[in-house]
């Protein structure tokens, strides 16, 4: 079953106080299908995003507004979230991500729990029909080897990556992806009839490995690669003649090569094009590199 962004925007409010969620609907009735955000922070105003800008709501949060949404998004289980908490998010079984922070507690420089919550975001998945295609026409080329989508944070890099999937996983395309989810958040809002097989909550290493010895994928996904075990397993994609599309953090090629595991994926050829983000009007504009012919 498709499911639509509102369907999305209500499950997320689904997790909050009852009389927080009607504030949340009624103040974003006039943004109905583009919410990417609703943020509460404990002593001060909830806010929801839209579009990439803050819009302020007139209702104060609670230590009861976030225990209750907490506890919601945990399904009133928060030991069996503990690992992800300490991690910073929480995934539900809904395909909803919420980053939270709080006080942690460490052992040796390293975090072993977070408690007293006080601000929650959660983040709701979207679709962006069409706004892949582009790309996708780019991906169907002759030769191709991989791709690496960058842009500033919160441009929509993950979107781009679900929308890839979304499209490339069903006809014409029905190409077999294999999409190596490690934070939870780039299969969410997929549904519908795909040729994607999900591997949520795998480190991205491990996830390519063992999508490349069980799955034989014509294409895999992940996002925002970030150290050199990630580019050993791109590495052994591209050995394997997989093609592997990420994603990372930067402003232009020039910030991707300054990062030295990507510039040795390009440098040998692993990817076949930089496309980097900015919005656009009902999606994303492309800037293009082909990073062979550099």
């Amino acid at each position: 079953m498709d499911r639509s962004n509102n369907y999305y925007e209500e499950c997320a409010i689904s997790y909050l106080p009852v009389h927080v969620g009607e504030i949340v609907r009624r103040s974003g009735a006039l943004v109905r299908g583009s919410l990417s955000e609703i943020r509460l922070r404990e002593g001060s105003s909830l806010t929801l995003t839209s579009k990439d800008k803050s819009i302020c709501v007139p209702h104060r949060c609670t230590d009861t507004d976030i225990t209750y949404t907490v506890r919601a998004l945990c399904g009133n289980s928060l030991y069996s979230h503990s690992e992800t908490i300490k991690e910073g998010y929480i995934c539900t079984d809904g395909g909803i991500r919420a980053g939270v922070c709080g006080r942690a507690v460490t052992e040796g420089g390293r975090i072993v729990s977070v408690t007293d919550i006080t601000s929650i975001s959660i983040r709701i998945p979207h679709r962006i029909p069409g706004a892949s295609d582009e790309i996708c026409k780019l991906i169907m080329k002759e030769g191709f080897r991989g791709m690496i989508i960058y842009s500033p944070p919160g441009v929509g890099k993950t979107t781009a990556l679900r929308e890839i999937a979304a499209r490339m996983g069903s006809k014409p395309y029905s190409v077999r992806i294999a999409v190596i989810d490690t934070r939870f958040e780039i299969c969410g809002g997929l549904s519908g009839d795909l040729t994607v097989d999900r591997l949520a909550g795998y480190p991205r290493a491990k996830g390519m490995e063992s999508a490349l010895r069980t799955m034989s994928p014509q294409l895999m996904i992940c996002d925002e690669i970030g150290s050199l075990s990630d580019s050993d397993a791109i590495r052994e994609s591209y050995g394997s003649g997989v093609p592997t599309i990420v994603s990372a953090h930067a402003r232009n090629v020039s910030e991707l090569r300054k990062k030295e595991y990507i510039k040795d994926l390009i440098d040998m050829g692993a990817f076949s094009y930089a496309v980097g983000l900015s919005r656009g009007v009902g999606g994303f504009e492309l800037a293009v590199t082909e990073l062979l012919k550099e």
